[in-house]
């Protein structure tokens, strides 16, 4: 299983998901992205969604058979494109920023305006903490956002800009690979209405989850979304895949 991240975090974000998969017996690898973990351009400075997918394919290519692609957000966009160049076993998307346009809902404009300078010129960009907790954590409890706020890191203002806009693009008649597609309800950065399209242009129908918001990966109950997921692979045979070997 291969986990992509979403923007403003790295490869951690995952790390509960990554020790569930991996009590059940998956191979899981979390791929960061340049713009983190002490890899250049600082704050991701002029990066664009291709320099991700570039980056995600160097990683999803070193694993010697082509992965299951779990994608969180910006990740799930990502995740989309891998799986349109054939790089995807199965797709399963949270919360995923769709190939068009992304518009901000009127809750989250308080949070997005003071940054849309910097997004418009594709400038470095990170939201305030309170920004953040409205918008992004509104389904966790208060005292865990500070924390998570200070793990964020600096985002491409040229990624942002790229989502917004819906430049970056996916064709979707060429993935043809099983794809569960899951939001929440409370979600103020990807809408249900936005998930769901993303999900039918997969094929499929959108589990559009009560009482979640965007941080599908920590709030409260996300074991059972988690579980839902173990299910599906399952139910698509993913289950029965040869193991990764790996030399000591």
């Amino acid at each position: 299983m291969l986990f992509v991240h979403g923007a403003f975090v790295d490869h951690v974000s995952f790390a509960p998901w990554i020790e569930y998969f991996g009590a059940r017996g998956w191979y899981c690898v979390a791929a960061s992205r340049r713009g983190r973990a002490g890899v250049g351009p600082d704050r991701a400075n002029g990066l664009s969604i291709a320099d991700y997918v570039e980056d995600t394919l160097k990683v999803a290519d070193s694993l010697g058979q082509t992965p299951i692609i779990v994608g969180h957000s910006l990740g799930g966009l990502i995740a989309q494109k891998l799986a349109e160049l054939g790089k995807a076993r199965a797709l399963v998307l949270l919360a995923p920023a769709p190939a068009k346009a992304l518009p901000a809902q009127p809750v989250a404009l308080p949070a997005y305006l003071p940054m849309m300078p910097n997004i418009i010129a594709g400038r470095p960009i990170l939201p305030s903490a309170k920004g953040c907790a409205t918008i992004a954590l509104n389904r966790m409890p208060a005292e865990a956002c500070p924390a998570l706020h200070a793990t964020l890191v600096h985002e491409s203002g040229k990624v942002y800009r790229e989502m917004i806009f819906g430049t970056f693009k996916v064709d979707f008649s060429k993935i043809h690979c099983p794809s569960i597609v899951i939001g929440g309800r409370e979600d103020r950065i990807v809408a249900p209405a936005i998930v769901s399209w993303t999900a039918e242009k997969l094929g499929v129908r959108a589990k559009i989850v009560e009482g979640h918001a965007h941080w599908l990966l920590e709030e409260a109950g996300w074991q059972e979304i988690a579980a839902e997921i173990a299910d599906f692979l399952v139910a698509i045979g993913a289950d029965k895949l040869k193991p990764i070997r790996r030399s000591a």
